[in-house]
């Protein structure tokens, strides 16, 4: 919000929750606001503020607002959630981002600097946190599951009494009674947690606070001024038209009537009470008859004497840095690993999740392990396949410089020593010789292939077998239907040029270019129609 008036009058006569020093200084803000900014503005003002020339010129800021608009790399600046995001500096880089909190280490970090007010809202620059904002990011970081736990710097003298306030406070409870259940503690670290802001603190699973950190003032407040000697001086008087007789109670021109100042004692009265009650429901340690003892003070984190110590009064568990007060909140919700070999009794949530944390690396390191052995063993069989595939082709290779009828007759031994059939038997591609080994219980299906007389028959097609990931069923039905031996015999240019008449050199090439096997087969073919 950039409005100055839509701020004074929303606020205006407000009961606040604030320390006395910021209460005060609220109110003198409030009265000093330059009565221009109450002023209607006609179309001519309008348009002269809309160019930068209102107030009878143009002024710094309107001139370096205009000035950064017209530049081309003018970006607007970031919503509203992304600049509440706390990011401290000693957590180094962030994991990532919520909705007006960040993420580190699995932890939820947000924060409260400013005045708390109704709705999170930006004025002059300043981005305020809400009651709605803050209700909005717990949820949020509540509803993500990489959360563990949530971490609130509060450093907030307090805030107005609205409606969101009480809504707040009784939604982290309702976290509390859930969350916790699922392992996600909220904790307050209290640099200045003063009235409203510790009203929210008190409904957190824990608080800490430097030494030097300021709690309490559960109390409200509310301010009347009166005018009226101040007017007749300057010989002004103000006249109120009005139906009902109580319609201008507490006004600013006329003296605070005894009756204006009963009812506005007794609104004050209620939100204490109600105060009072919510600060007791989330932190039953404080009794409600010693809050209201305390008379609204403020006390440090931690005093020599009791009665001044928030620490011994019971308003803080601890005095923590704000980096301990973190590493605190890691190490509850990070229960750490036990030891190699030791065996550490643990119960209830530590138990599941540290059950939890063992099962995630056996199923993740399970499968890696199954797919590093099922490789060595696809590797393997490969590598046996080429070196039987080289074999064959030296001795083939040995045969082609012989005779044919020599050759023919090499090929045939040949075949008989390699597992190959007569035609009789590659019209039966289901018979495997007796004296083909077995695949070993347990092997795989490449180790099967591999072991297989078809694989034995035909190394380049279960090479390919093995490679294309096929089962040892799949591998000797397409053996068997030739599939393999089909798609081996000719490249896609020998096949494109099937019938082609090619003479002397390339013809010659034409026929080498047949694999060694297949030209064995072909050749014991010819053979046995001789």
């Amino acid at each position: 919000m950039t409005n100055a008036a839509l701020l004074a009058t929303r606020y205006a006569r407000r009961p606040l929750l604030l320390e006395p020093a910021a209460a005060l200084r609220l109110a003198e803000q409030l009265r000093t606001i330059d009565g221009r900014a109450f002023s209607r503005p006609g179309r001519l003002g309008a348009f002269m503020r809309q160019v930068g020339l209102a107030f009878g010129g143009r002024d710094g800021a309107s001139a370096a607002r205009i000035q950064a608009m017209e530049d081309d790399d003018y970006a607007p600046p970031p919503p509203l959630e992304e600049r509440l995001a706390y990011s401290p500096r000693w957590a180094g880089e962030v994991d990532d981002r919520g909705y007006c909190w960040a993420l580190k280490d699995g932890i939820a970090l947000m924060q409260c600097d400013t005045p708390l007010v109704e709705r999170g809202e930006e004025f002059c620059g300043v981005v305020y946190h809400g009651y709605d904002t803050l209700k909005a990011a717990i949820a949020d970081a509540i509803a993500d599951q990489r959360v563990r736990g949530l971490f609130i710097r509060m450093s907030s003298p307090g805030g107005v009494v609205a409606g969101g306030l009480a809504a707040l406070a009784k939604f982290m409870r309702e976290v509390r009674a859930t969350g916790n259940a699922a392992g996600k503690p909220i904790h307050v670290h209290a640099d200045m947690a003063c009235s409203a802001a510790y009203w929210i603190s008190a409904q957190a699973d824990r608080i800490t606070a430097p030494k030097v950190g300021l709690v309490g003032s559960i109390g409200a407040v509310l301010v009347h001024e009166s005018y009226e000697e101040a007017l007749k001086e300057y010989g002004l008087e103000v006249t109120a038209i009005q139906f009902g007789a109580q319609k201008t109670a507490g006004n600013w021109w006329s003296k605070l009537t005894p009756e204006a100042k009963a009812d506005l004692q007794a609104e004050i009265d209620q939100v204490g009470r109600d105060f009072v009650a919510d600060v007791n429901l989330g932190r039953p340690i404080l009794t409600q008859e010693a809050l209201i003892g305390t008379e609204a003070r403020v006390f440090l984190g931690e005093h020599d004497e009791a009665a001044r110590s928030g620490l011994a009064l019971g308003f803080v568990d601890a005095i923590r840095s704000e980096e301990e007060a973190f590493e605190d909140l890691y190490a509850e919700v990070t229960p750490p690993e036990p030891a190699l070999g030791a065996v550490q009794p643990v119960s209830g949530q530590a138990r599941d999740a540290s059950t939890s944390r063992k099962e995630t690396l056996m199923a993740g390191s399970a499968p890696n392990q199954a797919a590093q052995a099922a490789q060595t063993r696809k590797a393997a069989a490969l590598k046996a396949l080429s070196a039987q595939r080289a074999k064959i082709d030296a001795e083939i290779q040995a045969l082609e410089g012989e005779t044919d009828d020599e050759g023919a007759e090499a090929g045939a031994e040949t075949a008989a020593g390699t597992g190959e059939g007569s035609e009789d038997d590659d019209e039966d591609g289901d018979k495997e010789p007796k004296d083909a080994p077995d695949a070993p219980e347990g092997a795989s299906e490449a180790e099967a292939i591999a072991a297989s007389a078809e694989a034995k028959a035909n190394p380049a097609g279960a090479i390919a077998a093995i490679q294309s990931g096929l089962t040892l069923a799949q591998f000797k039905a397409m053996s068997g239907s030739g599939a393999l031996t089909a798609s081996a015999k000719r490249s896609p240019l020998a096949e494109a040029m099937a019938g082609a008449r090619r003479l002397g050199p390339d013809a010659q090439a034409a026929t080498h270019a047949e694999s060694p096997l297949v030209a064995s087969a072909r050749r014991q073919r010819e053979a046995a129609k001789r």
